[in-house]
């Protein structure tokens, strides 16, 4: 007696396409994980930039939101405890109004009447609370750009 043995072929072509859609489905997945860790990094340390003025006139809306604000330091109104490392000072801006700031950290060698700072962080409606103090040197930054007698002057 003979006996025919027959094998049972795979059926390749369903098998490519399932392939296919699981590499589909999983590129699909990874770039929507990348998309959504993107816009949450953006949204966390995104903030507003304005004036004094223009914090002072978005009244309660902009209470507790990350915002940056410059203007000029106040010299007299600097007041720093070295023990804490608690810093207070008002900055004015260009218009004459004025916001009291509290920063927690060292004191910038910069802090003096007229600098020009930039601060980072929340406005609570009395003072705003400070996350980073950022203070533009006023000798390097002069308008004009440099001339010779200034770049030999910091030589």
């Amino acid at each position: 007696m003979s006996e025919v043995v027959t094998q049972a072929q795979p059926h390749t072509g369903s098998s490519a396409a399932n392939k296919r859609v699981k590499f589909i489905i999983g590129g699909a997945v990874i770039a929507l994980a990348i998309i959504y860790l993107i816009f949450t990094a953006t949204q966390s340390t995104a903030a507003y930039f304005l004036t004094v003025e223009e914090l002072n006139d978005k009244g309660s809306v902009i209470y507790d939101r990350n915002v940056r604000v410059s203007g000029k330091v106040i010299g007299d109104s600097i007041d720093f405890n070295s023990r804490d490392l608690n810093l207070s000072f008002e900055i004015v801006g260009e218009e004459g109004g004025t916001l009291p700031v509290v920063f927690n950290g060292p004191k910038p060698d910069q802090m003096r009447h007229d600098a020009e700072a930039i601060i980072e962080g929340k406005y609570d409606g009395n003072e705003f609370i400070a996350q980073t103090l950022l203070l533009k040197c006023p000798s390097r930054y002069e308008e004009g750009g440099f001339t010779e007698e200034k770049v030999e002057a910091v030589r």
